[in-house]
């Protein structure tokens, strides 16, 4: 059968941005002021992809961690405030992410702002010819399918005429519940041994540890 790639949908956080170190440094700090010592590798396997809430809600009933008023509020702000400082794009993936023609949507559970924000600091926000798509658009957020779904709906197109690029096991699951193919990207810091094989566990069709392995999967699978 021909290659029929159309369009190439990319998280946000993790596969462009080097941002999930920045949110899960700012946030062992929160916590351990707190008195919750969580190490940075706990974290990344147990929290990969998930909104803060959600986050939150996991420590509560594992940790009894009752976040304190105005926590988030706090954290939000942390956050803005360490991405303003030191937000990076991931190593390789501005030349990948600019020399790529075929078209290209963000699909992320992060805010249409916030991805914005992130691609705007990396001066990669022009570089996007699709569209910013969030679980602001939508009832429920990754890992339940209803953003790839929108996404597919929004750009008009079939699951096989796209594919997906995601870091994170609660994206792959999310587009593998939607029908479409995923490849599953190692190249952010936060990255810690053994995670291509969560990947792999959540249906990842491909794996690729950086931004050359990515780019050499996208042509094999039509793009250009």
């Amino acid at each position: 059968m021909p290659n029929q790639l159309k369009h190439i949908l990319f998280d946000n956080d993790g596969t462009i941005v080097d941002s999930e170190i920045i949110a899960q440094r700012v946030m062992l700090e929160m916590l351990a002021e707190h008195g919750l010592q969580l190490s940075p590798q706990e974290y990344s396997h147990r929290f990969p992809g998930l909104l803060d809430r959600d986050i939150l809600h996991i420590l509560q009933r594992d940790h009894g961690f009752n976040a304190p008023d105005g926590f988030t509020k706090r954290l939000h702000e942390a956050h803005i405030d360490d991405f303003n400082r030191s937000l990076r794009a991931i190593p390789g993936m501005t030349t990948l992410f600019r020399r790529l023609k075929t078209p290209k949507s963000m699909v992320s559970n992060g805010s249409v702002r916030h991805v914005e924000r992130c691609l705007r600091k990396v001066r990669l926000l022009s570089s996007v010819n699709g569209h910013i798509i969030s679980a602001e658009h939508v009832e429920k957020p990754k890992p339940y399918p209803d953003i790839y779904l929108f996404a597919l709906e929004k750009i008009g197109l079939k699951p096989h005429e796209t594919v997906v690029v995601e870091d994170s096991p609660t994206g792959v699951a999310a587009a593998k519940s939607a029908g479409l193919q995923s490849i599953g990207f190692l190249g952010a810091a936060h990255i810690f041994d053994g995670h291509g094989q969560k990947l792999l566990d959540a249906g990842a069709d491909f794996i690729a540890a950086d931004a050359r392995a990515l780019w050499a999967i996208l042509e094999k699978l039509g793009a250009k």
